[in-house]
């Protein structure tokens, strides 16, 4: 699959096959940047069909009358008043329930769409909060390692209790995934499990480092393991304040 995070345009233009999109759609479940791109790019798609609409040549309501009126049309059905009246009634009877049964659908439809938005836009600003609070503290650290290929970069800040991971590099091997480590005096604990597409993936918000000094990266089976199995595949030291 190509890069997905070059594929925002043409998943917002309807333009990618079934396969490109599912594989898109599963990318975007966990891509912030990603999710606002496409949320922007969809509301500009639209102002462009608008923009680009035509209204309808004042010609065509004369051509179609004229191509009416030269149109047999069929003779008339004859029914009895009592008949007509019945068979209205029940048509009606049955619009009114297809009317209504539409109605729910579209009402529940759209109340589900709407605290759908509503959470996403939450979750995003919840992020975007925890995200400048790492940036703006004033312990703010980022620092960089490369082991073999791989590289790793983590902003922490002790005092704000947060942290965010990014790699590059990491060519991760079927039915596997890789899992984050803080190292502290404890031994190491979970920070959390993470995929990657063609070597990258979004960059990972995560509370720590508490007492940790080092944190690591393993390959471990998918779903991750409690303790790790394998040995490093890169390692970033913390800083201690």
């Amino acid at each position: 699959m190509t890069d997905p995070h070059a594929l925002s345009g043409a998943y917002a233009v309807g333009a990618l096959n079934e396969t490109e999109q599912a594989e898109f759609e599963a990318h975007l479940q966990s891509c912030a940047p990603c999710q606002i791109e496409v949320r922007e790019l969809l509301e500009t798609t639209a102002l462009l069909g608008i923009a680009a609409a035509q209204p309808v040549p004042p010609a065509l309501r004369a051509a179609v009358l004229d191509e009416v009126s030269r149109t047999r049309q069929l003779p008339p059905v004859v029914v009895s008043l009592q008949a007509h009246a019945r068979k209205r009634g029940f048509a009606l009877r049955r619009w009114s329930l297809t009317a209504a049964a539409c109605l729910a659908v579209f009402t529940i439809g759209l109340g589900a769409y709407a605290g759908q938005l509503q959470h996403e836009n939450s979750d995003l600003r919840h992020r975007g909060d925890q995200v400048a609070a790492l940036q703006t503290a004033a312990d703010a650290r980022t620092i960089t390692s490369a082991d073999g290929g791989a590289t790793a970069t983590v902003t922490v800040s002790r005092s704000a209790n947060q942290m965010e991971f990014l790699s590059s590099g990491l060519s991760m091997h079927k039915g596997r995934t890789y899992q984050l480590w803080l190292i502290g005096p404890t031994g190491p604990r979970s920070a959390g499990i993470f995929s990657t597409d063609n070597g990258k993936h979004a960059p990972r918000l995560f509370t720590g480092p508490g007492d940790a000094t080092v944190l690591a990266v393993t390959e471990e089976p998918a779903g991750g393991s409690a303790q790790p199995t394998t040995q490093p595949i890169i390692k970033v030291p913390l800083p201690t304040a």
